[in-house]
């Protein structure tokens, strides 16, 4: 047992050196019993990225940031961060800082690439792409938009100074017509106060006869049924006698177009004079013929017996 006294401060040291190495991994954001991937990335702007500061996946905290650098040579920042071991990071993986370097809320996010590629092996690079500060791109832009904002107040207060002109002028056309129309509200206002018991009576009224139409056509519900009934019956015959209208003004079209044609006895009495005039005559001899006949019986009848005749 003279040794004891040894063995226990050299387990005390061995302990002491374990929470040691517990702690910081602790501090820096380091899993305590699990291995990690250490990648290097690059950026143009660092945006208020520093040591510390946390890496996600898909809004996830995987790991943190360890190291930002300038590279004197390149002029662009160095950035050494770390994940899990069980964060696979493949080709085609991007970085990207984001958040409000005005809020000191800074991270890097890490996209993540196509999951069958390979992965990237532990002191890889990550390539990177930039997110644009919304709120440094405001801050920027500040005092552009308080001219632009200033001017505008400036309008305002011009034309609000104007139109006080404008009211406190009892001559302006903008007082006379706010006067008009106060007084016509004014108006307005006395007839409806006035008229307000014969208003209500003819709302009353209105409401009376809707009630007793709605009584009428409930009581009267069967009635109109038939009658409408009728009426397309009616409808129907009208559709029918109409067809046979249309079709009877068709025959008729193509009858008077068959005598303009000159087709037909009468359409040849209307197109040929001379045929018009040859009957004309005829007829006219005819007449004549009948005339002495009627004149003269005899004449014609004297030679005839009675039993030819009959």
């Amino acid at each position: 047992m003279k040794y004891a006294n040894e063995f226990k401060v050299g387990l005390s040291i061995l302990l002491a050196a374990i929470i040691f190495i517990l702690g910081v991994r602790f501090f820096e954001d380091l899993p305590l019993f699990r291995g990690t991937t250490t990648l290097e990335t690059a950026f143009e702007n660092a945006s208020g990225l520093i040591a510390g500061n946390t890496v996600r996946v898909n809004g996830v905290t995987v790991g943190s940031v360890d190291d930002v650098q300038l590279d004197p040579a390149t002029n662009q920042v160095r950035v050494r961060f770390h994940v899990k071991n069980d964060i696979k990071v493949p080709e085609g993986s991007r970085t990207r800082i984001s958040g409000f370097d005005a809020l000191n809320v800074v991270r890097m996010d890490l996209l993540l690439g196509p999951p069958e590629n390979p992965p990237i092996p532990d002191g890889g690079f990550v390539p990177s792409e930039t997110e644009t500060d919304l709120l440094g791109t405001l801050t920027d832009r500040a005092p552009a938009l308080v001219d632009r904002v200033d001017s505008v107040l400036v309008g305002l207060t011009a034309t609000l100074d104007g139109t006080q002109s404008l009211l406190n002028d009892p001559g302006s056309d903008l007082r006379q017509t706010l006067s008009a129309l106060r007084t016509s509200l004014g108006t307005l206002n006395t007839f409806l106060r006035t008229e307000q018991g014969r208003v209500r009576q003819v709302l009353e009224n209105t409401e009376t006869l809707t009630a007793g139409l709605n009584e009428v056509v409930s009581e009267q519900g069967d009635s109109l049924g038939v009658v409408v009934q009728h009426l397309n019956q009616v409808l129907a015959r009208l559709d029918r006698n109409l067809a046979t209208f249309e079709t009877t003004t068709a025959t008729l079209d193509e009858m008077l177009a068959r005598l303009n044609r000159g087709e037909g006895t009468l359409g040849r009495l209307l197109v040929d004079d001379a045929l018009y005039v040859k009957l004309d005559t005829t007829l006219t001899n005819l007449n004549n013929l009948l005339a002495e006949f009627q004149a003269h019986p005899r004449k014609y009848l004297r030679e005839l017996k009675l039993i030819d005749i009959f």
